[in-house]
C-alpha cells in the first residue's frame, strides 16, 4: 500500500475517488466525473509514414502454381512479389494465409488475409518491415477496431502492435482496403522491452498456456521458463501459487492488460477466451508479459461489466485473493485515468476515418466515401462502451459512501441467462425492459449478475412481478427469487403480484457477490424490472 502513496498523491480527484472505492484508500467526498474533454490528446509509436500518413498501394503477385499451393496448405508459405508504386519491386518474399474460425478466408474467395515476410537474404523491408500481416477485417464492418484498440492500449502501456491501413491487389485485382498491422518481432518487442532476446509464444487458436506453444523467438527448446509459468498456476497451495506466480509473472502489468480486455470488451483476448495472445519472457526481469492481439471484435457489448471475473489459468490462479482484486481496482482506475477520461476517443475514429477518406480517393472514389459512414459507426460504438464505463466507475464510486446508490439499470449492466435450466428472455412489459422467467421441463431458471464491491454491508432492491407461480410442498419458500449466491437471505414472491419492490440485506467479506434473479416453481412465470434494481451501501 505505501508504495502507492506516491502515485495516488497524483492523481486527480475522481481517480482517489476511485481507489476509495476499491477500499485501497480512504474514502473523502463523493465526486463526479467531469464532461469528456473536446479535443483528442494522445501521443503514440505512430511516428513513421506506415504508420502515421501514409496509405500504401499494394500489388501482391503470386504464380499460379503458388497459388495452387495456397489452396491446398494455406497455412504454407509460398514466395510472392510485393510490389508498390514508385517502388522497386520486392522479389522472393513469402506469404501464407491468416485468420481463423470467423475471419479465414481461402486465396479464391474475396478477400483473403495474408502473413507476409519479406525476403531476408536480399535485406529487403517493406517501410522498415520484414514482417507484417494484411487483415481482412471480416469481423469488423468498420476497419478502424484493431488500429483504435491497439492505440488505446498503447497509450496505457500495454503492449500491442501499431496498424494503419493498405490498398490491396491480388495478381491485378483490387481487394480493397486491408488493415496492415506490424508483426511481432524484434522491431516490434523493442518498443516495449529493454531486451529483446527472450522468448516469444505464440498462445494459438483457443489454446491455454502449455508446454506445446509455438516459439516465435529464442531457443524452442529451452523451456525451462514456460514449464515454471504452467506450474505456478497449477500450484495447489494458494499462498505457495501466488508467490510462484509473483516470480514468473509481471502481475501489475498482467493486471493492466486485464483492464484494457474489459474496457474494450476483448471477449476473444487470453483473459476470457484463451485466444488472441502472446507472451513474452522478458530477460530484464525473468517475468513473462502478455501481449494484447486479435482486436477487431472490439466494443461489443457496451454493458460489459468492468470487473468482470476473467476465466483464464493464469487469472484463475491468482483471482481468488481479494489483494490481488484490489489491485487489479487500482490497476484498472490509473488506466482509465491516464488513457481514456481526457481522451476523445470517438472524435479519434471520426479524424481517422476521415483522413483514409482524403487518401483513398484517387485511388478508389466509392470505397473512400464508405469511410464516412464506418467512422461514424466506430465512433457511436465506442463512445456507448466508454459511457457505460463511465457510469459503472460513478457506480462504484458512490457505493463506497455510506448510503449510497447505484441503480443496475438496462443500459448499463448486463445480466446472463442460464440457458440450461429454464426459459430465460428481455422482455417488455408495461413499458418497462425486464428479465423475463418462465417455466418450463426443467423446473426453473435464473438470471445472474456478477459484482465486485468493496467490503461492508449493502441492501438490494427490486420490483418484480409474478404469474401463476406456485412453489410447491417440496419447493416450500421458494417461487420467485431475489437473492446474493451462497447467502442465505432472499426475498421472494409466489402467486400472482402486480409490481411489488423487494429488498434484501447483504455482507460482503471475503467473496465478491454475485446477484441471482431465478424462479423455482412447479409453474408460472415472474419478471424484475431491470431499471428498478438497486444497491445502496449500508452503515
Amino acid at each position: 500500500m505505501e508504495s502507492l502513496r506516491p502515485f495516488i498523491r497524483r492523481l486527480p480527484r475522481l481517480a482517489c475517488g476511485l481507489l476509495a472505492a476499491a477500499g485501497l484508500i480512504a474514502a473523502e467526498t463523493p465526486t463526479a466525473l467531469p464532461p469528456r474533454p473536446a479535443k483528442f490528446k494522445h501521443t503514440d509509436f505512430n511516428d513513421d509514414g506506415l504508420f502515421g500518413d501514409t496509405l500504401p498501394v499494394i500489388q501482391l503477385i503470386i504464380s499460379k502454381e503458388n497459388i495452387d499451393h495456397l489452396i491446398k496448405t494455406p497455412r504454407e508459405f509460398v514466395e510472392l512479389t510485393l510490389r508498390e508504386k514508385g517502388a522497386e519491386p520486392m522479389e522472393h518474399c513469402v506469404v501464407k494465409l491468416k485468420g481463423s474460425a470467423g475471419s479465414f478466408r481461402q486465396i479464391t474467395e474475396d478477400r483473403p488475409g495474408f502473413s507476409i515476410r519479406t525476403a531476408k537474404t536480399h535485406d529487403q523491408e517493406f517501410h522498415g518491415l520484414s514482417k507484417f500481416m494484411l487483415n481482412n477485417c471480416a469481423q469488423d464492418g468498420t476497419l478502424l477496431h484493431e488500429q483504435i484498440a491497439g492505440e488505446m492500449a498503447r497509450a496505457a502501456g500495454v503492449p500491442a502492435s501499431r496498424c494503419g491501413h493498405a490498398y490491396v491487389t491480388l495478381n491485378g485485382k483490387a481487394l480493397g482496403t486491408y488493415v496492415l498491422k506490424e508483426g511481432f518481432n524484434k522491431e516490434f518487442l523493442s518498443y516495449f522491452f529493454p531486451n529483446t532476446k527472450g522468448h516469444l509464444y505464440d498462445g494459438g487458436f483457443v489454446s491455454e498456456i502449455n508446454p506445446d506453444l509455438q516459439c516465435e523467438k529464442g531457443d524452442p527448446r529451452d523451456k525451462s521458463s514456460l514449464l515454471e509459468l504452467i506450474g505456478s498456476f497449477n500450484e495447489t497451495k494458494p499462498d505457495i501459487r501466488l508467490r510462484r506466480m509473483e516470480r514468473i509473472v509481471d502481475i501489475d502489468a498482467y493486471l493492466r492488460h486485464v483492464a484494457l480486455e474489459e474496457i474494450l470488451c476483448h471477449w476473444d483476448g487470453y483473459s476470457f477466451n484463451r485466444n488472441n495472445y502472446r507472451i513474452y519472457e522478458n530477460p530484464a526481469d525473468d517475468k513473462f508479459a502478455f501481449i494484447l492481439h486479435g482486436m477487431d471484435q472490439m466494443f461489443g457489448d457496451t454493458r460489459w461489466y468492468i470487473f468482470k471475473t476473467p476465466s483464464a489459468a493464469v487469472p484463475n490462479a491468482i483471482w481468488s485473493d481479494r489483494k490481488i482484486r484490489e489491485r487489479f481496482r487500482a490497476q484498472f482506475f490509473a488506466v482509465y485515468e491516464q488513457t481514456f477520461r481526457h481522451t476523445d476517443w470517438p472524435g479519434h475514429a471520426i479524424h481517422v476515418a476521415a483522413a483514409l477518406n482524403k487518401r483513398l480517393a484517387p485511388v478508389d472514389a466509392e470505397e473512400a466515401k464508405r469511410f464516412d459512414q464506418r467512422g461514424k459507426d466506430a465512433a457511436g460504438e465506442i463512445s456507448r462502451r466508454l459511457e457505460c464505463v463511465r457510469s459503472q466507475l460513478e457506480d462504484a464510486s458512490r457505493l463506497n459512501q455510506i448510503g449510497g446508490r447505484a441503480v443496475l439499470g438496462v443500459n448499463q449492466y448486463a445480466w446472463a441467462g442460464s440457458s440450461d435450466k429454464g426459459d430465460t428472455t428481455e422482455v417488455d412489459l408495461d413499458g418497462k425492459n425486464c428479465l423475463h422467467l418462465l417455466i418450463g421441463e426443467q423446473k426453473g431458471g435464473d438470471f445472474r449478475l456478477p459484482l465486485s464491491l468493496g467490503q461492508g454491508n449493502y441492501r438490494l432492491t427490486g420490483k418484480i412481478r409474478t404469474a401463476g407461480v406456485k412453489p410447491g410442498k417440496e419447493l416450500k419458500g421458494k417461487g420467485a427469487r431475489l437473492r446474493i449466491s451462497g447467502d442465505t437471505s432472499v426475498a421472494s414472491l409466489d402467486g400472482d403480484h402486480d409490481w411489488t419492490e423487494v429488498s434484501l440485506d447483504f455482507t460482503v467479506r471475503e467473496a465478491d457477490p454475485v446477484l441471482v434473479f431465478e424462479l423455482r416453481s412447479p409453474a408460472g412465470q415472474a419478471w424484475l424490472d431491470r431499471n428498478s434494481v438497486s444497491l445502496t451501501r449500508l452503515p
